[in-house]
Order: structure tokens, then C-alpha cells, then sequence
């Protein structure tokens, strides 16, 4: 019986080295030259705007031709188009990067256009290494999607000429996970307080729109007593004020400047037309943008209640 259970564990383990023995190795891309050589670097990268930190990792090896000892080299990075190291989305806007070369048995250096970077520590074998990303934060994203095609050449040197060289060229794909807010958006207080009979009351609100990752938004205006919008009411105003027992009809404009020189009505729907170019991006330090409410005097001078209240809602969506 003893025997048994011990031909059983030894099948058990030769299955599960069986199994072991036929996993698929992971698929690498190297190029061409044998000894002066990167991997994983050719192709496409995508990376992300948010991340904190934008990296491509791939291998690298430098060695000599004769007897396969370390040799150490230079690298030179350049924009396959362009003289900028630049990433551009498809509405033309434009985000300037730089590059850090850090490979694991070298100190990192930046590389800069025109000029050769180094020396870097040669290995005999594949070794990890990485070109580190630096997005210029002083532009703010308009698009969510930005690309770069560039060309690494490394070069090993005996005195001032060169021995063996490698390039490879590699894309870069930038993708900004678009955000919209709206920021500062408090109440609108009305009163008839000082205002004469045959005269509007009007009220203001200035608010802050911003985001990243797009270049221009809509505007959405819906009225919880009136009838507008998914979220409004079954009044039959499209904008109304409610009282314990009556309604009060006003009107509402927005306007994306503080002067109101751009006010725009909504549809029945509470859509305003057209759209806007964001100016800020997601910490909105100033106002913005204005949203205008009038209560025409044909129909404060009719109330029969003190208070009226709606809850006006303003949605914005990146375009």
C-alpha cells in the first residue's frame, strides 16, 4: 500500500512538471544588431497623463564584437518630424516632453536634441533599463489623446570614431482621461426689495467651469419646477419658481464671460447653443462663467405667496 501512494506522488509531480515545462515564455522584440542591442523598446507605448510616473521599460546590452566583453556607449534621442520633443493630438495642440535615459548599471542622464549622452556602462548581457517620460505641466491637456514617433541611436566609440551603432524608432501614445467640474456655484437670492412695479427682478450667480483633457464644453439648464431637462418638473414653464400653492415663471441665460456680453437663452429643452472653449483647468482659481435669472414684472406683480423656490440645475459636458 506504501508503495502505491508513493508511484501516485511521483505521478502527480511529473504531471505538474509536464505542465510547467510547456508554459509559453514571454515574447520579446529586440533589435537587430546582436551586440549593441535594445528589447521591448521598438513599437508603440502608451502611457498615462495622470500617472505619476510615465516610463518605458525595456533591455539594453553593449558589448564588444571581439570576446563579447562589456562595452560602454552613447545615446542620442531625436523626433522622427520636427526639431522639438514634442507629443500633438489631432486638434493640433501640442505638449512639450523631455526624456531621462536610466539604465540599472548606469547613472540616469537627461537627453537633449542634438547632443550625445554619456557614457553609459556597457553589460555583456540584456539589462534592464528605461526612458523616463516628463510631461511640461505649464499647458494644460485640450485633447485626450497625444503622439510622438522618435529615434534612439546608440553608438560605441574607440577614441573619436565609431565601432558599432544600433537605432531604433518608437512611438509614443499619451492618453488624458478627460475631467470637467464646475466649481463655486452657490445660491441665487431674489428679492423685489427696491425694485419698482414695471421692472424686472434679476439675479446672478458667477461660477468656475474647467477640466483637462478637452477643448471645449456644452451647457445644460433644467428646472426642477419648470418643465426642461430629464431632471425637470411637469410645470408649465420651462423655468418656474414655486410657492405652498402657485407658480412663478423667470427666465435664465449663461454666459461664459462675467460681463454677461455672451448670454445665451436655452432651448425648451435647456440646452444653450453652441458651445464653449474651456478656460481653466481643474483647480478653477477664478470665476469663469455667469448664469443670469429675471423674473419678468408681469409675473412678480402677481404673487400672492412671500417665498418662491426651484432648484436650478447646470450641466456641462466636454466636448
Amino acid at each position: 500500500m506504501r508503495n502505491v501512494k508513493d508511484l501516485l506522488a511521483k505521478l502527480l509531480w511529473l504531471g505538474l512538471l509536464f505542465l510547467s515545462c510547456h508554459m509559453p515564455a514571454q515574447a520579446q522584440s529586440c533589435s537587430s544588431n546582436d551586440n549593441l542591442r535594445t528589447c521591448n523598446l521598438g513599437g508603440t507605448h502608451n502611457l498615462n497623463y495622470q500617472s505619476n510616473t510615465k516610463e518605458i521599460a525595456f533591455t539594453l546590452r553593449s558589448r564588444s564584437s571581439f570576446g563579447g566583453r562589456a562595452y560602454s556607449y552613447y545615446a542620442e534621442l531625436a523626433p522622427l518630424s520636427g526639431n522639438t520633443f514634442t507629443l500633438t493630438a489631432d486638434n493640433g495642440d501640442t505638449l512639450d516632453i523631455a526624456f531621462t535615459l536610466d539604465p540599472s548599471n548606469s547613472d540616469a542622464q537627461s537627453l537633449t536634441l542634438n547632443n550625445l549622452a554619456g557614457p553609459f556602462n556597457g553589460s555583456r548581457n540584456d539589462t534592464n533599463a528605461s526612458l523616463l517620460v516628463e510631461i511640461n505641466n505649464a499647458k494644460t491637456p485640450s485633447s485626450n489623446q497625444y503622439t510622438g514617433s522618435f529615434q534612439l541611436t546608440l553608438e560605441q566609440y574607440f577614441l573619436i570614431f565609431v565601432t558599432d551603432s544600433e537605432t531604433v524608432d518608437f512611438d509614443i501614445v499619451l492618453e488624458v482621461e478627460p475631467n470637467i467640474v464646475i466649481r463655486s456655484l452657490g445660491d441665487i437670492d431674489l428679492s423685489n426689495s427696491g425694485i419698482s412695479f414695471g421692472q424686472p427682478i434679476e439675479g446672478q450667480e458667477d461660477f468656475c467651469i474647467g477640466g483637462i483633457g478637452f477643448d471645449r464644453y456644452t451647457v445644460n439648464l433644467s428646472s426642477g419646477n419648470g418643465s426642461t431637462g430629464s431632471t425637470g418638473g411637469s410645470g408649465i414653464s420651462p423655468y418656474a419658481l414655486k410657492g405652498a400653492a402657485e407658480s412663478m415663471a423667470y427666465s435664465v441665460s449663461f454666459s461664459d464671460d462675467l460681463n454677461g456680453s455672451s448670454a445665451k437663452s436655452p432651448n425648451n429643452q435647456g440646452d444653450i447653443p453652441g458651445s464653449f472653449v474651456r478656460q481653466s483647468n481643474e483647480t478653477c482659481v477664478s470665476d469663469n462663467a455667469r448664469v443670469t435669472i429675471s423674473v419678468a414684472p408681469s409675473d412678480w406683480e402677481q404673487a400672492g405667496e412671500p417665498i418662491y423656490t426651484d432648484v436650478l440645475t447646470v450641466t456641462v459636458s466636454s466636448q
